[in-house]
């Protein structure tokens, strides 16, 4: 199958709406919005604080590519890339920056990069002796914080297809999953449809903009998990007039496979060490999840 990037396209208008409607329509808009907002508030500020220090050896980053568009974006792979066999890209979620990422003094459990290294030593005991690789994308320009960008799919929209390119790129020989945090889970979404990857793993996620997994229009097997007590589960799960993010992936009725996520804490704790989500999230980027429960999707 054509690897190759393409343009998303979006369906014609159907037609100019009566002024009643426009005014119904962007009144709900507006309610819609007000709920994300204040739904989001512990999820958004757990995820912007959750910042104690933690130490978690591996090896350093290698920038793959840095530039100073929009907030500044950095690509950081832990581990050699170009020999690897297995291939995680985390995307991360909101409140990061190309010099947050790279400034890791005092770096907490949510740093993309304590994520990196905690991923790829679990997925070099998941499959010993194939060399494996950690890519940390942020080739895009999450929403700052709080406020109705989080709760729209425009810079999500705007970074998609440079994931895409980026997958492309990556050696054909290796088996590549794709792990999407929070936020980052709506740019994986977006992207979803021109990614050829083998898995697409959401975590902490407030939607992919679609209604179930078959809207993703993709071969990946689709794994989503929340922690019982991650409150991004706050957030309502609606779409109108551009705001929201539709489902929740780990519904039932979306139709992705169950992350084991029981022991994982707060917004941040999925790639933590010892817990039973990051050993699943490294049994599937190296191919060996068939001991993970098996659900829809």
């Amino acid at each position: 199958m054509d690897r190759r990037s393409r343009r998303h396209r979006r369906p014609a208008a159907a037609g100019r709406p009566s002024r009643r409607t426009l005014r119904d329509r962007l009144a709900l808009a507006g309610i819609t919005l007000a709920t994300l907002l204040v739904g989001a508030t512990p999820a958004v500020a757990q995820s912007i604080s959750d910042g104690v220090p933690v130490e978690v050896t591996g090896p350093v980053a290698t920038v793959l590519s840095a530039d100073t568009h929009g907030q500044g974006r950095v690509v950081e792979v832990f581990g050699d890339v170009r020999r690897a066999r297995h291939i995680a890209v985390i995307v991360p979620g909101v409140g990061w920056t190309g010099p947050l990422l790279r400034d890791e003094r005092g770096a907490g459990r949510r740093h993309p990069a304590v994520q990196a290294r905690s991923l790829l030593a679990e997925m070099e005991r998941s499959d010993p002796g194939t060399p494996a690789a950690v890519v940390v994308w942020l080739d895009y320009d999450p929403p700052a914080g709080l406020d109705a960008d989080a709760a729209r799919s425009d810079r999500a929209v705007e970074g998609a297809p440079r994931l895409v390119t980026f997958v492309d790129h990556l050696s054909h020989s290796a088996t590549v999953s794709v792990v999407c945090h929070s936020y980052g889970s709506v740019v994986c979404g977006h992207a979803a449809p021109h990614l050829h990857v083998s898995a697409l793993v959401v975590v902490g996620s407030p939607g992919m903009d679609v209604w179930t997994r078959a809207g993703l229009h993709t071969s990946a097997t689709v794994w989503a998990g929340i922690a019982p007590d991650d409150p991004i589960g706050v957030v309502p799960h609606t779409r109108v007039d551009g705001f929201g993010h539709a489902a929740d992936p780990t519904a039932p009725a979306f139709g992705a496979r169950s992350l084991p996520v029981g022991d994982a804490h707060g917004h941040n704790g999925y790639l933590v060490p010892g817990t039973a989500s990051l050993h699943a999230i490294a049994q599937i980027a190296t191919g060996e999840s068939t001991t993970l429960p098996s659900a829809a999707g």
